[in-house]
């Protein structure tokens, strides 16, 4: 036998001498075992027994005897098209109203809502797939870049951020307030494995040196975030001097800002607005304090 295909179609082929083969096998006879119809639609005896008990797909005759299960072989069609609509992703009850009544129309409003479904899953696993590469960029340029403790200038772009511009005085105001900001999200995994959650601090802190004193926390915007407007802050784009310290509280910040000041002072440039104080490594990504970075970004100009 010759067959004129194309290699793509080799597959088909293979799967159609592998049908055959079955049904030779068996035999041409009109009632099958459970594991011969099991065997020819390449299911399991324990899936038919299992559409059995939930009025799936019942066989034709049951022995009242022995209680063995004989099914027809024009009920085929019926176990192929279950097959089919299980890898459509098809629940029980889904395929059970596929069969209720069926009609072309009702077949066709079935196929399409299923498909309307399939492509918003499809959506969002591509948004889940670009937001998991995000991350890894973002953790791999992190492992990159290990200097702590030096002041330097970086050009950033404008940042809008979302803030209940409430004052945090400890962790567990922290804590209470991270949950309400991560509420407000409607994105996957907005906070894990990123550098969006911090606190501002406040331009007139910064120049009275008042380092320890509460904060507002925030966490950065995604475009496609809809945020009303009073929990919104923008932070024009400009230069920052940027430094990074490790360590486990998000108050630990004195040293690191009083660097920044002192280079500031050096270099000729003065403070121009709120400084952010973002946590770079936090816990969602390691246990280990000596691995918790936070960055501190101080908008600047030179004098």
């Amino acid at each position: 036998m010759y067959f004129n295909c194309k290699p793509c179609c080799y597959t088909k082929v293979n799967r159609c001498i592998i049908f055959f083969r079955r049904v030779i096998s068996l035999k041409i006879k009109e009632k099958l075992t459970i594991g011969e119809m099991a065997k020819l639609r390449g299911v399991t005896t324990e899936t038919l027994r299992h559409y059995d008990r939930i009025d799936l797909f019942k066989p034709q005759y049951v022995d009242p005897d022995s209680g063995y299960r004989y099914y027809s072989i024009f009920q085929y069609e019926v176990l192929g098209t279950i097959k089919e609509l299980r890898q459509l992703g098809m629940s029980i009850d889904e395929i059970k109203d596929y069969f209720n009544e069926r009609n072309f129309n009702k077949s066709l409003d079935i196929l399409k809502a299923k498909h309307t479904e399939l492509v918003s899953k499809l959506s969002e696993l591509h948004d889940l797939e670009e937001n998991i590469r995000g991350k890894i960029e973002y953790l791999e340029h992190v492992a990159r870049e290990k200097e702590l403790q030096t002041v330097m200038f970086r050009k950033i772009g404008r940042r809008k951020l979302i803030t209940l511009h409430e004052k945090i005085n400890n962790n567990l105001e922290l804590s209470y307030g991270v949950i309400r900001l991560e509420n407000m999200l409607t994105e996957k995994t907005p906070i894990l494995a990123s550098n969006r959650l911090g606190i501002i601090i406040s331009e007139a802190d910064l120049r009275a040196k008042r380092f320890e004193e509460p904060s507002v926390i925030f966490v950065v915007a995604k475009n496609k975030e809809k945020i009303p407007k009073q929990y919104q802050k923008t932070v024009p784009a400009g230069l920052f001097a940027c430094i990074r310290y490790n360590g486990e509280l998000l108050w630990n910040r004195s040293e690191s800002l009083s660097k920044i000041l002192e280079y500031l002072d050096e270099t000729g440039y003065r403070i121009t607005g709120d400084a952010l104080q973002i946590m770079h490594v936090d816990i969602t990504i390691t246990d280990k304090p000596n691995e918790i970075t936070f960055e501190i970004q101080v908008p600047v100009q030179k004098v």
